[in-house]
C-alpha cells in the first residue's frame, strides 16, 4: 500500500496539471499583493486597511478559494485515465478495489499538503517583500496567519475527498467536474444566499450550519472560530465522501 501511494505521488508531481497548479498558486499570491499595492499608491494613500497585516488578516476569509479548486488537486493524482479494476502493475499487486481508491486519496492529501505549505510559505514571502517598507508584519503576525492555514486544512482535505468522489463516480471527468462545480460550489453558495436578511430564508439556517463553505469566513475572527465544528463536520464530511465513492468505483466494471 505505501509502494502504491509513494507511486501515485510520483507520477501525479509529473504531471502538467501539477505544474499548472503551481503556477496558478504564484500568480495568486503575486495579484493578491498588487492589487492591495494599487489600492494604497493609487486610491487611499497608507491608510487603515491597506498595510500588510491587513492583507495577511483579510487572506484568511478567502480560504474558500482554493477550497473550490480541490478537485485540481484530486485529479492530478487521479491521472488522465478512469482507474482500470483490472489492471495490475507492481504497485497495485494485492490491492482491491478500495484499497486503490483509499491509496489514491491518501496520495491526494498528501499532495494537499505540500501544496499547502507552499502556498502560505510563498504567500508570507511575496507579502514582506511586496509590503516591506510598512512593517506591519511582526512574528504574531505570521503565527496567526500559519494557525489559520492549520485550521483550513480539515475543510481542505473535505474538498479534495469530494473531488476524488466525483472523479471515480464518472467515467466521464467533465460529469464529475460539473457535479463539483453543483454540488460542492453552487449549492452551498445559494443557500447561504436564499439565508441572508435580504432573502429571509432562516428555515434554511441549519441546513447553511452543517455546509463547508460557510465555516471559511469564520476563519478570521476568534468570536465565529469553531475548531471543533471543523473537524467533526471534515470527518464526517470525508467518510460520507469515501464511502460513497468507494461503492461506486467497487460497482464499475
Amino acid at each position: 500500500m505505501v509502494y502504491y501511494i509513494f507511486n501515485e505521488l510520483k507520477a501525479a508531481i509529473k504531471r502538467r496539471l501539477a505544474v499548472n497548479y503551481l503556477i496558478c498558486i504564484v500568480v495568486g499570491c503575486l495579484l493578491a499583493n498588487l492589487s492591495i499595492s494599487v489600492f494604497r499608491e493609487l486610491l487611499y494613500g497608507v491608510n487603515d486597511g491597506t498595510y500588510a497585516y491587513n492583507l495577511i488578516m483579510f487572506a484568511k476569509g478567502f480560504f474558500w478559494i482554493p477550497y473550490y479548486t480541490c478537485i485540481f488537486l484530486a485529479d492530478i493524482v487521479f491521472g488522465e485515465t478512469y482507474p482500470d479494476k483490472k489492471l495490475r502493475n507492481r504497485s497495485t499487486v494485492g490491492l482491491n478495489p478500495t484499497q486503490r481508491y483509499l491509496g489514491k486519496f491518501t496520495a491526494e492529501i498528501i499532495l494537499l499538503l505540500i501544496y499547502t505549505i507552499i502556498t502560505a510559505a510563498l504567500f508570507l514571502a511575496v507579502t514582506a517583500l511586496f509590503q516591506i517598507h510598512d512593517g506591519t508584519i511582526d512574528k504574531m503576525v505570521v503565527i496567526d496567519f500559519i494557525q489559520n492555514v492549520c485550521y483550513a486544512f480539515p475543510l481542505l482535505m473535505t474538498g479534495v475527498s469530494f473531488g476524488n468522489m466525483f472523479l471515480f463516480m464518472f467515467k466521464d471527468k467533465r460529469k464529475a467536474y460539473l457535479f463539483f462545480i453543483i454540488f460542492v460550489i453552487l449549492i452551498p453558495r445559494l443557500i447561504m444566499l436564499l439565508c441572508t436578511d435580504g432573502v429571509g430564508w432562516t428555515f434554511l439556517i441549519p441546513i447553511r450550519e452543517i455546509l463547508i463553505t460557510p465555516q471559511f469566513q469564520n476563519l478570521q475572527f476568534y468570536a465565529t472560530l469553531d475548531i471543533p465544528k471543523i473537524i467533526i463536520s471534515s470527518v464526517i464530511y470525508i467518510i460520507l465522501s469515501c464511502t460513497i465513492g468507494c461503492i461506486s468505483f467497487n460497482k464499475k466494471k
